[in-house]
This record gives structure tokens, sequence and C-alpha cells, in this order.
């Protein structure tokens, strides 16, 4: 077994027998490259098994949702080390209930019964309430007032709730990463945080679109999921992950016509009349008889215009994380990985320029 101490945790990535849930996914396929570089053993669980992908040295594919408690227990049965990345969900919040909460409980139940060393379970700032102006460090608890809101928030801080209550009474060694507008090749050239999209180059804002965004590479919460794993004396403790490069919704946008030679555009919206939009929505599906209709949540949309500072010093003290602190290779991971190479004659290069 190697050993090797660096900043007071401990490296003993080649006896590591590694269970990724949710590892065919944006974020676990970074994960699980690094985890195999590192010299894990690394078994990857999802809903489709990895899509028929043959198994290789030091590396399996396991079909399996974390709902199935019996399948759980078989894929993390050995494991010294198990991530939770997976999602789910569905239309009704009893599939949110199925899939984050009682999921969450199969996964933690597993761990504990098996003696596994550590569940790093990846959250999001979903889980966080985002629209008060101020810092927001990784003391503070998930919202909660999150059963108002939508259901993916609402699973989150629930999930959370569970894994910290089970820490506390069980001992469960739990780590729970919550990771921000997350960016990179496998994931989405305009993010979902920028607006709503009513094309594929008009944004909508959520706000003015003046608040800096909390992003981050793909590639760097797979890093902060990595020290996560071996970091000592961090069990029952949260993370935020947002990087040190922080552009605002409208210089994104910029940077995306730019870049792209698309005339993106970007149009700020008063958060008052997007839920006064939504309630008349949820109105009208009301009266037709719609089932499942949720009430909007004007506490989400506030959250939406992320106007919190979210203060992520504890993950870089605590776990050594280092985020991409340079902005040109931020945009070439962010943005150009998405690209590609235009061709001389390209009348986007005249039509852009033009402009």
């Amino acid at each position: 077994t190697y050993f090797r101490q660096q900043k007071g945790w401990s490296i003993v990535s080649q006896r590591d027998n590694v269970v990724v849930i949710g590892g065919a996914g944006f974020i676990g396929s970074h994960l699980t490259a690094q985890l195999r570089e590192a010299g894990c053993q690394v078994t990857v669980v999802s809903r489709s098994g990895g899509a028929g992908r043959p198994d290789e040295p030091g590396l399996r594919y396991r079909r399996g949702g974390v709902a199935d408690e019996a399948r759980m227990r078989e894929v993390i049965e050995g494991a010294s080390v198990v991530y939770h990345l997976g999602a789910g969900g569905g239309e009704t919040w009893a599939d949110y209930e199925r899939d984050f909460i009682q999921g969450t409980r199969n996964v933690a139940r597993a761990c504990l019964d098996f003696g596994v060393e550590r569940l790093v379970y990846t959250s999001s700032i979903a889980a966080l309430y985002l629209g008060h102006h101020g810092k927001l460090d990784d003391s503070v608890p998930a919202d909660r007032t999150a059963h108002n809101r939508s259901f993916y928030c609402r699973g989150k801080a629930a999930a959370e709730s569970l894994l910290l209550d089970l820490h506390r009474t069980e001992k469960l060694p739990v780590v729970i990463l919550r990771p921000a507008i997350v960016l990179g090749a496998g994931g989405m050239l305009a993010h979902g945080a920028l607006g709503a999209t009513i094309s594929d180059i008009c944004i909508l804002g959520y706000g003015s679109g003046n608040n800096p965004l909390p992003c981050v590479l793909a590639r760097d919460v797979a890093s902060a999921l990595m020290l996560a794993k071996d970091a000592r004396n961090i069990d029952g403790l949260c993370f935020n992950l947002a990087g040190d490069i922080r552009p605002t919704a409208r210089e994104f946008v910029q940077i995306l016509r730019e870049r792209t030679r698309r005339n993106f555009r970007f149009y700020p919206r008063n958060i008052y009349a997007i839920a006064t939009s939504d309630y008349c929505r949820w109105f009208m599906k009301k009266m037709l008889g719609k089932q499942d209709n949720q009430v909007p949540s004007y506490r989400d949309i506030r959250s939406l215009t992320m106007a919190a500072d979210l203060d992520c010093t504890a993950a870089k003290r605590l776990l050594g994380w280092q985020p991409e602190s340079d902005r040109d290779a931020f945009l070439r991971e962010a943005v150009d990985s998405h690209l590609e190479p235009f061709h001389p004659g390209d009348l986007r290069l005249q039509a852009v320029g033009a402009q």
C-alpha cells in the first residue's frame, strides 16, 4: 500500500476500491477519469449501466438506481469510498422523494452496514438560498424553507439534512460538496443559470444579470471530490465549490457572442414580473385541472439572481482545493471546448465582424 502525506491529509489512492454512483454523467465522468489516473479501482454505477461499455482493467460498469435498496447494497459491499452523484427525480414530488431522499438513505445505510470509510455526497448550491447580497460560507446550512421551493431544491436540501442527521446519530462518515454553476466539456454552452432561453441564442435573465456568477469547471469539481476522499477530519462538513473566475450573466453572454461568432443576446427581466408570469401560468393550469401543478416559488426566483457571494475558503483550506484562476484557461474549457473550428469563408466571421 502506498501512502503519502501532504498538507495534513493522507493519499492512499492505490488501495482504494471506489464506487461512483452517477459516474457516467457530466461531473462523474471527469471524476472517474481522475480516480483512474490516481490508480483507484473504480466501479461506475448508473441507470444506463455505462450504455454497454465493456469493463477495463481497474474500471467496471454496473447498472443500478439509488431507489433500488438491494442493488445499492450489492454494488457498495467491499468499497472503501463511495461517491453519490446520482440525480433522478421526475414530474412529481413523489419522484424526488424516491430518488433524492429514499435513494440517498439506501446509499447511506449500505455505507454504514459495510463499513465504508467515507461517503462523498454531491449536493448543489440549489440547496442554499442565494437571493441576498453578502458572503455565504460553507457553515451556512441548506435552506430551512426549501419545502416552499422547487422539487429539485427541496430534494437536495432534504438529502443533506438526512445525511447530516445520520452523521450525528450514527457516525456516518459523510462529506457534502455543493458544486455551483458547472461548466466544461460535456456540459452546456449556455448554462441555465444565465437565464431562461426562448431560443439557443436568446437568454431572458433572472433580474439585471449584473451579479457575479459562481462558475466552476467540471474538472475542478472532480478535483475537489478527489481531495475529499482522503482529507482528514472533515466528516460531517459541507463545502461550497465555486471557482475564482466569476463573470456576470451579461458578461458571459457577451463572451459567448464573441467566441462563438453568433448573435447571443441577453435581456434582463424584473423578478416581480417573472413571478407574476409564473403565477399566471400556474393558475391557468390549475383551472384546467392539471395534476401535480407545483405552486411557483418567489424565493426560488430570488435565489436564481445569484446575489450571494459564495465563500469557498474552507474548501481551499481544508481540502487543499485550487480551482482554475487563469481567465483565459477558464474560458477555453468553459466555452471553447464546445466549439468547432471556423472554416475559411464561414459567413459568421464576416457577419459578426461587421457589427
